[in-house]
């Protein structure tokens, strides 16, 4: 073989090599932009179905129309902070996530409020979770929930703190819960006996030295000052 004919061969091998580099690449390209539409821009790949998790008292419908996910979007395409925010803004809601079951499933995970009181809203209650959130309208109280009222937002948080930290011996047997300010929350129980307990700090002493306070019979107790309680009214000890 001569010189001629070698460096023939070797430009010949040359060429193609190249041209299998550019056919690869090119395969690798159109495989890519093929995946891009058929993930961002078909229909291959669309919601199919809107499933609702943890809705219990808000209906799974109401989520989905909330929701509003449009028909035939592709799943990577759901505007899922926006859905996240609508569906969030239902009173009853507390959280909500959403996440993408692929191929074509897009799954709303719903957290609903706990009620832990009741308020008045108008002629009517509402319902209170622990972080002050009212949501629902009632004709009537239900029953072993107690009733809180509030001057302001900072009351009303004081009076849901010292509620949600009682337990479960006294929460049963409160009434109401009433708060001027965060340092002015007072607790009637059933029957009618007062408590002044303060604000929520110290909560759970405040609550073993009640108990502790309700064996002598009074019409009303003091433990806001947890280490000084007094009561008055009193009377000889409960059986």
């Amino acid at each position: 073989m001569t010189v001629v004919e070698s460096a023939q061969r070797f430009g010949a091998a040359q060429r193609t090599r190249r041209t299998t580099r550019w056919v690869a690449l090119v395969v690798v390209v159109a495989l890519v932009a093929l995946g891009v539409w058929v993930v961002w821009f078909s229909s291959l790949l669309s919601v199919k179905e809107v499933r609702v998790l943890g809705a219990v008292d808000v209906s799974a419908d109401s989520v989905r129309q909330t929701a509003a996910v449009p028909a035939s979007i592709p799943l990577a395409r759901v505007d899922v902070a926006g859905i996240e925010q609508r569906v969030g803004a239902i009173p009853r809601v507390a959280s909500v996530e959403v996440r993408r079951g692929w191929p074509d499933v897009l799954v709303v995970v719903v957290t609903e409020r706990t009620p832990i009181a009741v308020t008045r809203d108008g002629a009517a209650w509402t319902y209170l979770d622990v972080t002050g959130a009212r949501f629902g309208t009632l004709n009537a109280v239900p029953a072993g929930m107690p009733r809180v009222s509030a001057t302001n937002d900072n009351a009303l948080a004081s009076a849901l703190g010292v509620y949600a930290a009682l337990p479960k011996s006294l929460a049963t047997r409160v009434a109401t819960v009433a708060a001027k300010s965060r340092d002015d929350v007072v607790l009637t129980l059933a029957g009618g006996t007062t408590v002044q307990w303060g604000n929520p700090d110290q909560s759970e002493r405040k609550a073993a030295v009640l108990l502790l306070l309700l064996k002598v019979r009074a019409t009303s107790y003091d433990v806001s000052a947890p280490d000084l309680p007094t009561t008055q009214g009193t009377g000889s000890a409960k059986p």
